[in-house]
């Protein structure tokens, strides 16, 4: 299980679909799913930087609203 923590905070968007299925699962409890989420929200807030300096990204704009949202409901 630690080791599993450990790979999804690095990349969650490769484990999770939706913030929001971070909050459903039972793998974590709520402090490591705030981490998670604040990773998440991290890496899309770092492509948002990217895209503001020209560099190319299709990630989608709407995933930091609804992780923002995820970490609220926390």
């Amino acid at each position: 299980m630690k080791e599993e923590y450990k790979n999804v905070i690095i990349d969650p968007a490769s484990y999770f679909t939706s913030p929001f299925d971070i909050l459903s699962t039972n793998d974590f409890d709520a402090k490591q799913k705030k981490k998670i989420l604040q990773a998440w929200q991290l890496d899309i807030t770092l492509l948002h930087v990217c895209d503001a300096e020209n560099m190319s990204n299709n990630q989608d704009s709407t995933m930091l609203s609804r992780i923002n949202q995820a970490l609220t409901s926390l």
